[in-house]
């Protein structure tokens, strides 16, 4: 306290002299003499100023010595005595034109809290929370809430009081009832009752009337509490979303200024860091309005928009599971409502419900594009380009479903479980005999039909480029990494701005196998597939890091290196570069897929170990070009796979003679000297390639070969698209390249004056989410010129695929605080890029209501 009186002193010493003063006088009125010695003390050491003391006996000479000797110094005058009436004092001449230092309590709480002595309007408030300002700790707290705001005016203070009782971390009328409502929910009233004790009950709620119209009139039980105002804060909301679809049983609910409601519970909603407290509480109180017996049946189109209670997307997803089991509605009327589903609240607690239904009506919709577009095709070549561009999409919309399926919880599993059986159905009794039937009639002996796209001209035509250059290269091989998911590693990369690139395919030998596939990826001018299924490059064996790193640095360059991904999983950044220093040729090798999928145990995990390799070989290709600035990448697979969820029956199991006369015996292929026997499958002579005469054997469609080991849901080998398809990717991280842009959002909505607290406004996607525009995720809100927000907010995910643009129009809704706006000023209405700060756009509105 000494040292905070000290620090007062020298401010008003060390202070410029106003107009008319030769020096400065302050005067302390202390009977005690508390502070007498210290400042004596402080006087003396510092020189700043004499120290007088003035007693009721001295006035006369203290006025002597100020008049007639110390003209010209500056002066402290300690009066030790209460203060005397102003006609009592004869030092009243001085005193009049000298300053003051008060050091009584109330004085020191004011400089405490940076109020102001003559700001009568804030002290008359302080004082009315006396009890409030006597603990040091709420102090503290009450001063750094106090002057978070530029606005210290009475609304603040009372907040800032608030806000400390309820440890709220802002003084806002918002931050203090979500506090006091997930207390309520948790059945507490420890803040409540700080307020009560510490603060003004009855204050608290004049402010709640003030903003919600909440009193005694139009409280539900004519008593007013916290868990009631909740309670009808959140009907207020609902009621609002529901419109005219409100319940009866809600009326006498309501609060009659719903805009400050509707506020409320968006800005709740999208508060950072409250988000489990607005899931929390506004769970507890849908069990307590009991709200599933007030509700009747809503449509899809009211269920995809509402999102005050969870127990909308427990409808909405009910609701959607039976509109694809009966293909009672279309991708284009499903898509939609799942795509608006995304600005909800809700949607990351459903997310991966949300992704299986998405893709489970993807399936449907490429299902039904695949049999208009599948009868057309008479050709394997024609066969084989529609896979690439469009017939992909089933096998990967069918690995996507079971992606999100097999992270459903139980009691998601056990409702959609019929939805699933019918996707299973779909892809493994419909599409895969209809396209397997058919690219067995026409496949025939056309295994060279794609001579230019070949696997076995990988290095010659994409390597060996870059060390005629001397350039260097990093190629990422996959095990297993079928051309779908590559597609969707692309995607993924390119929607970044560090990735550029484009995609392409290659064509397998036959058998689609991983021996054949790895020699095909290295340097050679001749491949020989020996009976015992090992594969050499111009004589030399290809098994194994050393013996690929050794065919690399003979037939590529000196400074070669192959290294599996693991190893570089353990390396440091240090250890990373002096690794690949001065290499020019880089072969990664990444064993997920094939070593999950080849176990039978495992088997049925290829679903999530794909979607982990993609994840796996973006991250290291991120930190490849961030330590090591690697700026070109070819990535690849040796093979693809067929795989299917459901157990393979006994009929797609063909049988064979154990007696068989064979190389190798694979459930989806057999290597044999001689020509199989038809009824078994297909044969074909093995390609002049491989440097062996022979045949390869191949059940028809997707059957497997009966034979012990190994599982049969995950197989490769075979001559399908989805095995003998790989993809390839040429990735560059040149940064002067563009990422894939954003679709555009306008709002073209003509109104630029708003004369009512709600108003509807319409937003146009200008183009369709492809391959070549992604989609964009915008914040809409309102805001005054100090940047303070007056309305709700509003997330538009602008992701729509339809082609036509009256498709592509979205219509929000914006409700505006119930303030004062001034018509003459300027408001804006603001459109934030979430994912890219310096994308805002604002347009001017003016505000005029009636």
């Amino acid at each position: 306290m000494t040292s905070d009186v000290i620090k007062r002193i020298e401010e008003a010493f060390s202070a410029p002299l106003k107009d008319g003063e030769r020096r400065k006088i302050l005067y302390l009125y202390d009977e005690e003499e508390t502070y007498l010695e210290s400042i004596t003390e402080w006087s003396k050491e510092s020189g700043n100023c004499e120290v007088l003391k003035v007693t009721p006996s001295n006035y006369f000479h203290t006025n002597y010595v100020i008049e007639k000797e110390l003209v010209n110094e500056n002066l402290f005058l300690y009066f030790v005595m209460d203060r005397p009436a102003l006609g009592d004092n004869p030092l009243i001449d001085v005193v009049l034109y000298s300053e003051e230092l008060k050091v009584d309590a109330k004085s020191q709480l004011y400089l405490t809290l940076g109020i102001e002595s003559d700001n009568k309007e804030l002290i008359d408030l302080i004082d009315q929370y006396a009890t409030f300002f006597r603990s040091k700790e709420r102090l503290t707290r009450f001063t750094r809430l106090f002057h978070q705001t530029p606005f210290q005016n009475q609304e603040t203070l009372e907040y800032s009081v608030l806000a400390t009782l309820t440890k709220a971390s802002s003084p806002n009328w918002m931050s203090v009832l979500i506090e006091l409502f997930e207390e309520a929910a948790e059945d507490n009233s420890d803040k409540w009752e700080a307020i009560i004790k510490f603060g003004n009950e009855d204050r608290f709620w004049d402010l709640m009337d003030t903003l919600f119209g909440y009193g005694p009139s139009t409280s539900h039980s004519g008593f007013l509490s916290v868990e009631e105002l909740m309670r009808q804060v959140f009907i207020t909301y609902l009621c609002t979303e529901l419109e005219e679809q409100s319940p009866k049983a809600f009326q006498s609910y309501l609060l009659p200024k719903n805009n400050a409601v509707v506020v409320f519970i968006n800005q709740w909603m999208n508060k950072k860091n409250k988000e489990d407290s607005y899931a929390f509480v506004s769970t507890v109180v849908e069990d307590r309005i009991q709200l599933g017996d007030h509700i009747q049946h809503l449509a899809s189109t009211d269920l995809a928009r509402l999102e005050t209670f969870k127990y909308f997307d427990y409808a909405f997803i009910e609701e959607t599971i039976q509109a694809i089991r009966l293909q009672a509605t279309d991708y284009e009327r499903l898509s939609p409502l799942l795509s608006k589903r995304r600005n909800t609240f809700w949607y990351p607690h459903f997310r991966s419900v949300y992704h299986f239904l998405s893709w489970s009506i993807k399936l449907s919709h490429y299902m039904n594009q695949f049999d208009e577009r599948f009868s057309q095709l008479t050709t394997a070549e024609e066969i084989w380009e529609d896979y690439a561009n469009s017939t992909y999409h089933i096998d990967q919309a069918y690995r996507k479903l079971y992606t999100y399926w097999d992270q459903l919880s139980d009691a998601f599993k056990e409702s959609a479980s019929t939805l699933k059986d019918d996707m299973e159905r779909l892809y493994t009794n419909r599409f895969l005999p209809s396209f397997t039937k058919k690219w067995d009639r026409y496949y025939a002996n056309q295994l060279n039909s794609h001579s230019q796209k070949l696997q076995q001209s990988f290095f010659k035509e994409e390597v060996k480029p870059y060390v005629i250059q001397d350039r260097r290269i990093v190629v990422f091989i996959s095990d297993g990494l079928r051309y779908e998911a590559g597609k969707e590693l692309f995607l993924e990369l390119t929607k970044e701005t560090r990735f550029n690139g484009e995609m392409d395919w290659m064509q397998t030998e036959l058998p689609s196998i991983t021996s054949l596939g790895m020699a095909n990826l290295l340097p050679h001018d001749s491949i020989q597939l020996l009976e015992s299924g090992e594969v050499l490059v111009d004589g030399q064996s290809t098994k194994g890091l050393d013996n690929r790193e050794a065919l690399l640095k003979e037939k590529a360059h000196s400074e070669s290196l192959a290294i599996h991904t693991e190893r570089i999983h353990q390396m440091n950044m240090n250890e990373l570069r002096e690794t690949f220093s001065r290499k020019k040729v880089v072969y990664i090798y990444h064993n997920k897929v094939d070593a999950i999928g080849d176990n039978r145990p495992t088997e049925h995990e290829v679903i999530s170990a794909t979607k982990e390799s993609i994840s796996e070989i973006k991250q290291l290709m991120h930190r490849l070009t961030n330590e090591l600035s690697i700026s070109s990448f070819l990535v690849t697979a040796d093979h693809g796979y067929l795989y299917t969820r459901s157990p393979i029956p006994t009929s797609a199991k063909v049988q064979l003679d154990s007696e068989m006369d064979a190389w190798i015996k694979n459930k989806r292929f057999i290597l044999s000297e001689t020509e199989k026997d038809a009824s078994r499958g297909l044969s074909f002579t093995l390609s002049e390639r491989l440097d062996r005469a022979g045949y390869v054997t191949v059940p028809r469609g997707l059957n497997r070969f009966a034979l012990q080991g190994g599982g049969y849901q995950y197989v490769h080998g075979g001559h399908l698209p989805q095995e003998m398809m790989v993809p390839l990717l040429r990735i560059k991280t040149d940064r002067s390249k563009n990422e894939i842009p954003e679709v555009e959002v306008s709002l073209v909505s003509q109104t630029r004056v708003i004369t009512n607290n709600v108003v509807w406004l319409n937003f146009l996607q200008l183009e369709a989410v492809s391959e070549q525009k992604k989609e964009k995720r915008l914040k809409l809100y309102f805001e005054d010129d100090q940047g303070r927000k007056i309305s709700n907010e509003v997330v538009l995910i602008a992701d729509s695929e339809m082609t036509s643009s009256d498709e592509r129009v979205v219509t929000e809704k914006f409700v505006l605080l119930n303030e004062k706006y001034n018509p003459y000023e300027t408001y804006y209405f603001v459109m934030e890029n979430e994912y890219d700060d310096t994308d805002v756009q604002k347009e001017a509105f003016k505000i005029d209501l009636v």
